[in-house]
């Protein structure tokens, strides 16, 4: 069996994993559609000499001989869904699809990433808001310097808490990647890269992550997804507005401001997120 085993030189631990968007990308790299199951078939010959002693009256004796054959055929189903990702990452690099570079032409198109990987799971976050703020206050509630934030806070703590639980949140991820840059210090600069997961395409469960990690996971990270934000793009359109609208637009701009996106960083929609294992050899 050993003597049958691929060269693997790596393996894809993969975290993350956007099915809907790899099934369309590998159904129009091959133009078939995607993958289900994969069968493969293997038929092994075995022929035979048959002999048999023949006897023929008063005259003489002999041998008669005849070729036996026997084929045997083995067929194997394999789950063929688990092979698309890394073929389709690998496809795309060879067509010149993925990009390592981190900057505005990139915007709209494909970007591999690596670095490391900070995960928050703001969705229970927001169940413990509540508590937490009532700790915040009576903190800030020791010290008179801060007593009038904390009447102002108190007063308008249920308001926070209410909106905070109306936010449809999710996961919010970002990949720090080395620019190559340093500060006055020496110490690296890296550019932050913004994103959200989405909770069922994660591989595994995510409510431990925190507990496990703490905000960065350990080790180095893959990020593949679509550039899509740059930093300090804000877009302004002047059109007619009414009240509402206007209401509507200060909303969302305070949503984003709390909890969305930081000016400074570069925005991706991600389509796989992994790490990749060696052998010891």
């Amino acid at each position: 069996m050993a003597q049958d085993l691929q060269n693997i030189e790596s393996i894809f631990d993969f975290f993350y994993l956007d099915n809907p968007k790899i099934k369309s990308f590998y159904a129009q790299l091959n133009g078939l559609g995607a993958l289900n199951s994969l069968k493969s078939t293997s038929q092994i010959g075995d022929t035979r000499k048959m002999e048999a002693t023949v006897g023929i009256p008063t005259v003489t004796g002999g041998k008669m001989a005849n070729d036996h054959s026997v084929n045997t055929t083995s067929e194997h189903l394999y789950d063929g869904i688990p092979t698309m990702p890394r073929e389709m990452i690998n496809r795309l690099d060879e067509l010149g699809f993925i990009s390592r570079e981190l900057n505005q032409d990139m915007l709209g198109n494909l970007v591999l990433l690596s670095g490391k990987l900070g995960i928050i799971d703001i969705g229970v976050s927001k169940e413990l808001l509540g508590p937490a703020l009532n700790l915040h206050i009576k903190d800030l509630e020791k010290d008179n310097k801060t007593k009038k934030a904390a009447a102002e806070l108190k007063k308008n703590k249920e308001d926070i808490v209410t909106f905070c639980k109306a936010i449809p949140f999710g996961l919010e991820a970002k990949v720090l990647v080395k620019n190559g840059e340093t500060d006055s210090d020496g110490v690296g600069i890296a550019d932050e890269v913004w994103m959200t997961l989405n909770r069922d395409e994660m591989v595994g469960s995510p409510h431990d992550i925190n507990f496990k990690h703490g905000e960065y996971l350990a080790g180095e990270w893959y990020v593949l997804g679509v550039l899509d934000a740059l930093p300090y793009d804000g877009f302004t359109f002047n059109s007619d507005q009414n009240e509402f609208r206007e209401g509507i637009g200060m909303l969302i701009k305070l949503m984003k401001e709390f909890v969305g996106r930081p000016e400074s960083a570069y925005g991706i929609t991600p389509i796989a997120i992994f790490r990749v294992l060696k052998p010891r050899n």
